[in-house]
């Protein structure tokens, strides 16, 4: 919070293994802190801040590709060397770090639209699925995940269209997916007496 405040309108938002992303994990790999916004068409502006530490995994067993990928356009799969070679290392630190028994994936979504108390609660509840898009198993027994929703007021909805909150909740929903792929992507590997936790920029370098 007092970095926060103390920075600039506007600054880029540290990501990565900062905060309460030091000690994030998402499944067997390095998990993070990761943000992610856009305009819409209305000149509204959505937004997300993550932590991403979730039981369940963001990195598909099968390809080596996040989850939270395939939903943002055109996919570049690891190649089938590059994806051995992790699922190698994988099973190496997982011989000697203990996953942790409870985790909480926890998310902001802020926009500048005026929305009501109920407007901004189903905000925060449809952005849960931005979660789900990204991980896999999800929102499971020892998960305490949980979405925030803010708004400034600033912009007012379109008050001909009854429909005009609709984009930002599938915005909402999107920018979770987004910062919970820069999470992982902006992590570092750790490896100390919690355990050995690569990040996926080790385990799929270059891609």
């Amino acid at each position: 919070v007092e970095a926060a405040a103390a920075s600039e309108p506007g600054a880029p938002v540290p990501q990565g293994c900062v905060g309460a992303g030091t000690g994030a994990v998402t499944g067997v790999v390095k998990g993070g802190v990761g943000s992610a916004s856009t305009v819409l068409g209305s000149g509204i502006t959505v937004a997300a801040l993550v932590v991403a530490n979730a039981a369940g995994s963001t990195v598909d067993p099968e390809t080596g590709v996040l989850y939270g990928e395939l939903f943002g356009g055109r996919v570049e799969y690891p190649g089938a060397e590059v994806h051995a070679a992790a699922q190698r290392r994988l099973a190496e630190t997982a011989a000697r770090s203990t996953p942790p028994p409870l985790n909480t994936t926890l998310a902001v979504v802020a926009t500048d639209a005026d929305l009501s108390k109920a407007q901004a609660q189903k905000l925060a509840g449809t952005a849960h699925d931005g979660i789900a898009r990204a991980v896999r198993p999800v929102h499971l027994l020892n998960d305490g995940d949980t979405v925030f929703a803010l708004a400034t007021g600033d912009r007012a909805l379109d008050a001909a269209n009854p429909l005009a909150l609709n984009e930002i909740l599938a915005a909402g929903a999107d920018m979770v997916t987004r910062a919970i792929v820069r999470a992982v992507r902006a992590a570092e590997t750790v490896d100390g007496p919690g355990g050995a936790w690569p990040s996926y920029g080790e385990l799929y370098a270059g891609r």
